[in-house]
């Protein structure tokens, strides 16, 4: 019998007179992929509480199956089991990394670092890619590469890292951390940053990693094949997704809202800080007890001014629709330089158009003039970007008309219960158009 696609649901998001209570959001991202990557490679069950439920998330969870561990997932909740360092098998079937977004270099850096043939499919290079393979390469890996196919397979005796990471290749020190976990010998990575949530996080999970001022930095050490063991972790609230209620307590009125236990690591906080470059009151509470770098985020509604939001915050092509809708209640006029060209911005000008926001493309951004009052009443075509439709819904709470979504499964996609989060906070949406 051929399957039938569901038609979409039109999700209607109306004015709100004000926000207030707490909410809370999705899993980090980033901590919900490493997580799940310690768990299965820990001896014994772990429980990961809170994660992050995106397609991506999903992903890296059927490759880390392919290698032996047990992973069920429970809505945002995941069980595993996993296999010890040391202990994962040869996987039977290629890892796709298509699907997997930045957790590709996780894998490639881990699964590289194991004595047995390892082929991926969907492999797109980047610069980062690019250099941890080579760094294989030099250290005696065998390396095939066949269009979008890459075969890894370490040495049967590779040598312990001892490595300088300059900053601009940063984001190879915890794929590098986790070759490390699963090499003999002690291994030595030196940062010009000091110690982020990674660490913290294998540290929770038992590896016996140790960290020090270094000249220029922070030295770690790395003892390769030390047991993990299995563990409960809650996962702190993504900031990015946090900016989301932040956003909707300063474009509704009179609002203040206090968004629970997110994650305070940069780079993440970009969008955050961008929303304080707008006029944004937003202040982080002390630090949560027994959760490393965490804490409550307070927001109340003040009045908005337009700012420039320069291109080196480290800020994604997706999640600029949020700050788009603060910035079309800021008075006068906001320059996104970062935002880019292309199919994301002309979908985001035409939300932005059909709900009376009067919006410029500029060369490799966009200028929004802003005013206290939004006419709103749009119906935005998400155009199958989840972030978009999240956006335009809060921009509804503060419009004077109601802002209508054409499929409210793409949010429910990323953010589970995204609804019920704002309607407990005094949200108010209808489902279907607005009579």
């Amino acid at each position: 019998m051929p399957q039938t696609t569901p038609s979409p649901v039109t999700l209607t998001a109306c004015r709100s007179p004000w926000l207030r209570g707490t909410v809370r959001v999705p899993g980090d991202r980033d901590q919900t992929r490493l997580a799940l990557i310690l768990a299965a490679l820990a001896r014994g069950p772990s429980r990961i509480e809170h994660g992050n439920a995106g397609p991506d998330i999903a992903a890296l969870a059927t490759a880390l199956r392919l290698v032996g561990a047990t992973i069920t997932q429970k809505g945002i909740d995941f069980e595993i089991v996993g296999m010890g360092v040391g202990g994962f098998l040869a996987p039977e079937a290629p890892i796709d990394l298509s699907h997997v977004g930045d957790a590709a270099l996780l894998l490639i850096a881990l699964l590289g670092a194991h004595d047995f043939e390892t082929r991926f499919t969907g492999y797109v290079p980047t610069a980062m890619s690019e250099s941890l393979i080579d760094f294989f390469h030099r250290t005696g890996s065998h390396v095939d590469r066949k269009g979008s196919e890459l075969t890894l397979r370490a040495p049967r005796f590779p040598l312990p890292l001892d490595l300088n990471l300059p900053r601009e290749a940063l984001a190879l020190k915890t794929p590098l951390l986790l070759t490390a976990l699963v090499t003999t010998g002690t291994s030595i990575i030196r940062t010009p940053e000091g110690s982020d949530p990674a660490d913290g996080l294998a540290i929770t999970f038992g590896a016996a990693l140790t960290s020090a001022p270094a000249e220029e930095g922070t030295r770690l050490s790395i003892e390769g094949m030390a047991p993990l063991a299995g563990q409960k972790f809650t996962v702190p609230g993504d900031p990015v997704f946090a900016a989301f209620p932040a956003a909707a307590a300063l474009v509704a009125p009179d609002s203040e809202i206090s968004i629970e236990a997110i994650s305070v690591a940069a780079p993440r906080m970009a969008l955050l800080d961008a929303l304080k470059l707008l006029g944004g009151e937003l202040t982080l509470g002390p630090a949560k007890a027994g959760m490393r770098d965490t804490a409550d985020l307070l927001v109340r509604a003040t009045k908005l001014k337009g700012a420039t939001i320069p291109a080196a915050l480290p800020i994604e092509p997706e999640d600029y629709p949020i700050l788009a809708v603060v910035a079309a209640v800021a008075a006068g006029e906001t320059l996104f330089e970062g935002l880019g060209e292309g199919q994301p911005r002309l979908n985001l000008t035409r939300a932005l158009r059909a709900n009376g926001i009067d919006c410029e493309e500029r060369p490799g951004g966009l200028l929004v003039r802003g005013g206290a009052k939004v006419v709103g009443g749009g119906r935005v075509a998400t155009k199958l970007d989840p972030k978009l439709a999240m956006a335009f819904l809060v921009l509804g709470l503060g419009a004077e008309r109601p802002v209508t979504i054409d499929d409210g499964a793409a949010v429910a996609e990323i953010f589970p219960g995204f609804v019920a989060a704002f309607e407990h906070i005094g949200g108010r949406f209808i489902t279907g158009e607005a009579k």
